[in-house]
């Protein structure tokens, strides 16, 4: 039962609990598919009743979107502190940018799994804040190239870049996702996690690079 209940009041007065819910609902996403996934799991989840869920969202929809977004905003907040503190965006900040998202991917666990469960997103709106969210990062592709190597924005020629680039980035998101959770479940999880960054930032740069350099004719 995904719908709000006809019965279902909200009472000024009721504290908002949303945070709590929407990090209940991560904490289920991340085991269970968006189809198996109930408002009654993340009720129980939450330690409280569907209809506290109901009372702040209209339901697992929105629920999902929320997390989804959350998650999301969490990992552009990670590569964006590393981006805010340099003085100049180059191939080495590009590393640590490689190397802040495989951080908060080791960091935070649930969302990791969340996000490669549900990568493209379960819902409309989801998929379409997932698909806006690769753009923003393919577009800075750009940014650590040379100001006199980046092309102009208005030609053609840089539209058929900026596909080139956002296929590049949605190849970089799909490796990253792979090699992360294989560490943090699988064979992966034996190495030293600085041989994997180097490793994955080695097999990165020169496809971000790659992908964003403009063609010499």
């Amino acid at each position: 039962m995904d719908e709000v209940p006809a019965a279902a009041a909200r009472p000024a007065h009721r504290p908002s609990r949303r945070s709590e819910i929407v990090r209940a609902a991560t904490n289920v996403f991340s085991r269970l598919t968006y189809a198996e996934a109930t408002v009654e799991d993340i009720a129980q989840e939450c330690g409280v009743a569907p209809t506290a869920v109901y009372y702040h969202f209209g339901g697992k929809e929105e629920l999902f979107d929320q997390a989804f977004e959350s998650c999301l905003q969490g990992f552009s907040a990670m590569v964006d502190s590393v981006r805010a503190t340099a003085d100049t965006l180059d191939e080495s900040v590009l590393r640590e940018v490689i190397y802040a998202g495989w951080a908060w991917w080791r960091t935070h666990p649930v969302e990791a799994r969340f996000l490669t469960l549900h990568l493209n997103g379960a819902t409309p709106q989801s998929r379409r804040m997932y698909e806006a969210w690769q753009e923003r990062h393919a577009q800075r592709a750009f940014d650590y190239l040379p100001e006199d190597e980046r092309p102009p924005r208005s030609s053609r020629k840089a539209r058929e870049q900026y596909a080139v680039r956002l296929l590049g980035f949605r190849f970089l998101a799909a490796l990253l996702a792979l090699s992360q959770t294989a560490w943090l479940d699988g064979s992966l999880s034996r190495l030293p996690v600085t041989k994997v960054e180097a490793t994955l930032a080695d097999i990165l740069v020169p496809i971000m690079q790659g992908a964003a350099q403009p063609d010499p004719a």
